[in-house]
């Protein structure tokens, strides 16, 4: 007997089969091959679920020690827990800073922590303007967050305002969310095919200023060992990865990079409703539980810290997070600092790798103005 096929099917059929081809380029060696291997960020946030297990895991091991726990962007990616002991004795400090982490994100992680019920003995929480940014969420809708918690705070109905401080949200707009799941549901949306980019993850690398001289090792091979480095930290530095870049970049670098950073995320824009509110509910999550969290504005180069002030930028978003920090510490058993090192009189070491990133030289000029004794 011949089974006719609805002829009205065909284009539901031609969808289906589309929708499970797009699933292929999922694949890990499809990713490999075809997802420039130059792209890491994505990885700082996917491997935050190993850092999480290895606390987990260490913290059951040795449970009479308490948690630190760092929050932010690739700035405070250097603090690791040997570093931090020296301020807080008997603690193991967890550094889930990702490459612009925003509010949202470092929220995220807040909550999955605090839900583990172990002692924390700090919270370290970075934001400045940059992360505040309405672009600043890019990175981390491609490799953070769950479903679940992206439905519990999508807002359908945010309304327009003029001032985003004042916003009434409760989460994620529509777009952000869309966004979200549709890296989700289609590989090709969230790793799009580019031929230059197979050609160079299968490339030996060039050693920088020394053209047609090879590395030895393909892109691919070269993104394979830096995964296996972060996965590699998250046991031995507990997510901190060590700065290795020791010097002081030109003074025009710097303002070259300081103006292109400032255009591309706050000329012309402003903040992002959806990190202010990550923001506060990280600061009510954190309200009357006598945990000392610490409000860290990040040293940036001088040439970015004037593209901030223009039109009264970084002055607004300083005295919004010190009014914000302020009406929760009206909470009893409330423990918040701001601390701003950029005008610390006892920050000495200024030199710059870029418009935003510190000398690893510098750190240890940074840590006992991120940690001073009232705090501890």
């Amino acid at each position: 007997m011949k089974i006719k096929f609805p002829i009205v099917l065909y284009p539901f059929l031609l969808v289906l089969v589309l929708f499970l081809f797009d699933k292929i380029f999922f694949l890990p060696i499809i990713v490999e091959n075809t997802y420039s291997w130059k792209k890491i960020e994505r990885k700082f946030y996917e491997l935050k679920e190993d850092l999480f297990e290895v606390m987990l895991d260490v913290s059951k091991k040795d449970p009479s020690k308490q948690i630190g726990l760092i929050l932010g962007s690739s700035r405070s990616g250097e603090f690791d827990s040997e570093m931090v002991e020296e301020f807080f004795p008997n603690t193991n400090s967890f550094n889930f800073a990702a490459p612009f982490g925003p509010p949202s994100f470092q929220a995220y992680w807040l909550e999955r922590v605090l839900k583990t019920k172990l002692p924390i003995r700090y919270v370290l929480i970075e934001v400045d303007p940059l992360l505040f940014s309405k672009s600043s969420i890019d990175y981390s809708l491609n490799g953070s967050y769950d479903n679940l918690y992206i439905l519990n705070h999508i807002d359908f109905f945010r309304s327009k305002t003029v001032d985003p401080w004042s916003t009434k949200t409760t989460g994620f707009s529509v777009d952000e969310a869309e966004v979200y799941f549709l890296k989700k549901l289609f590989a090709l949306y969230k790793y799009p095919l580019d031929p230059s980019a197979i050609k160079a993850n299968n490339k030996e690398i060039e050693i920088g200023f020394f053209p047609g001289l090879s590395s030895g090792i393909t892109g691919k091979e070269h993104k394979r060992g830096y995964i296996d480095k972060i996965k590699l930290v998250n046991r031995a530095k507990f997510g901190a990865l060590p700065n290795e870049i020791k010097f002081a970049n030109m003074d025009l670098f710097l303002e070259r990079d300081a103006e292109a950073m400032y255009n591309q995320y706050l000329r012309g824009s402003s903040l992002s409703p959806t990190q202010i509110f990550f923001f506060k509910k990280m600061l009510h999550l954190l309200e009357g539980t006598g945990i000392p969290v610490i409000i860290y504005f990040p040293a940036v180069s001088e040439p970015l810290r004037r593209k901030m002030q223009t039109d009264g930028l970084l002055e607004r978003f300083n005295l919004e997070i010190r009014n914000q920090v302020s009406l929760v510490s009206k909470v009893p058993n409330s423990k918040f600092y701001v601390i701003d090192p950029n005008v610390d009189p006892n920050w000495k070491c200024k030199d710059f790798v870029d418009s935003l990133h510190l000398s690893g030289a510098c750190f240890p000029n940074l840590l006992p103005i991120l940690f001073p004794k009232y705090l501890r």
